[in-house]
């Protein structure tokens, strides 16, 4: 797992998904220049994995990415920071549409 104490704390939240309380961080120390979100959960997420990590796309501000978490669609069976991953194979975060 990796070192939260060197991340930025976006924000927590709770996830219905994995009935789990959820801490959300942006990791900056990627080699690469590009920002991921990190997701610890308390209780495990998709599969019992404790954590989840995506990249943020560069034009992206931390309030999109917390646009995206904060997004609560009742028919999603991810939470919607790891549709990307989960439904599309994509490791980068995406805004979702009705």
């Amino acid at each position: 797992m990796r070192d939260v104490s060197k991340m930025k704390l976006l924000c927590s939240s709770f996830c219905k998904q994995y009935q789990s309380d959820a801490k959300f961080y942006v990791d900056e120390s990627n080699s690469s220049g590009l920002r991921h979100l990190v997701v610890v959960y308390d209780k495990g997420g998709y599969r019992g994995a404790k954590e989840f990590a995506a990249g943020i796309p560069r034009h992206w501000t931390n309030q999109d990415v917390v646009d995206v978490i904060l997004w609560d669609h009742p028919d999603t069976r991810y939470p919607a920071w790891e549709v990307p991953a989960r439904a599309y194979g994509s490791p980068m975060l995406d805004r979702f549409r009705d």
